[in-house]
């Protein structure tokens, strides 16, 4: 019995003989040209949108409702919570219920109504009271810095630890070296607005020094007109103002 020859598989094979071998165009069947028209068939037994595909469907099927037999526990037949006014699990809730978890207190939740924290975090005067006493407290501080820094009888006054020991007397003694301060700024204040006045009587007399020279050599004193003298006898320098306010 002759040996069968091996099988090569046809993939495998030349292909060089189909792409020289001229090959035929099959014809074109005969082809039903359609003509666009203006007017859209409505009688038409398949519809192209989806919308009017599943419209049909639902005429045509109607709805059979789910019976309870077949319904599983986690989908109830019950409205859902959602649609309903009830914003609670369980039964509705009474009104001792709902008395009962107004005043309930729940953890990292504000206090309930109608005890000692929820009034004392919610009453306005009490806030009003420690929002003062602060303001205040910050004030006295400032004022005591200032006082410390610019007096020089800043050693005469008491101490911390002698207003913990004695509060009534370095009360006492604490009113008096501040009158002593109080004192020592009006007399600074006096000397510098007597030396004030002694410059404006200084530059008023040269002045007239001036107009008695001019009328000695006859001839008439005139000011700088781009100059003039305020009250306060300082010869200052004539500034445009605008409407009379800024210069």
């Amino acid at each position: 019995m002759a040996a069968l020859a091996p099988s090569i598989p046809r993939f495998l094979l030349p292909r060089a003989y189909h792409l020289l071998r001229p090959q035929a165009r099959p014809l074109l069947p005969n082809t039903l040209l359609r003509h666009a028209s203006s007017q859209p068939k409505t009688n038409s037994r398949h519809p192209k949108s989806l919308s009017e595909q599943l419209r049909r469907r639902q005429a045509a099927a109607p709805v059979i409702p789910q019976p309870d037999k077949y319904r599983p526990p986690s989908h109830g037949n019950a409205t859902p919570r959602s649609e309903s006014g009830q914003r609670s699990y369980g039964p509705a809730l009474t009104a001792e219920d709902r008395e009962r978890m107004r005043k309930k207190k729940y953890p990292n939740m504000m206090s309930p109504e109608g005890t000692f924290s929820h009034w004392f975090l919610n009453n306005r005067g009490i806030h009003a009271w420690f929002m003062m006493g602060i303001l205040l407290t910050l004030a006295v501080a400032a004022w005591y810095m200032e006082l410390m820094h610019k007096t020089i009888y800043a050693e005469l006054f008491p101490t911390k630890r002698e207003f913990l020991r004695h509060p009534m007397q370095s009360s006492s003694r604490f009113i008096e070296v501040y009158k002593m301060h109080v004192m020592h700024t009006s007399q600074l204040t006096a000397e510098r607005r007597l030396k004030k006045q002694e410059d404006v009587e200084k530059r008023k007399q040269f002045r007239l020094a001036r107009v008695r020279e001019a009328e000695e050599r006859g001839e008439e004193y005139q000011d700088d007109p781009r100059y003039y003298v305020d009250e306060t006898g300082v010869r200052r320098r004539r500034v445009k103002k605008w409407l009379g306010i800024w210069e």
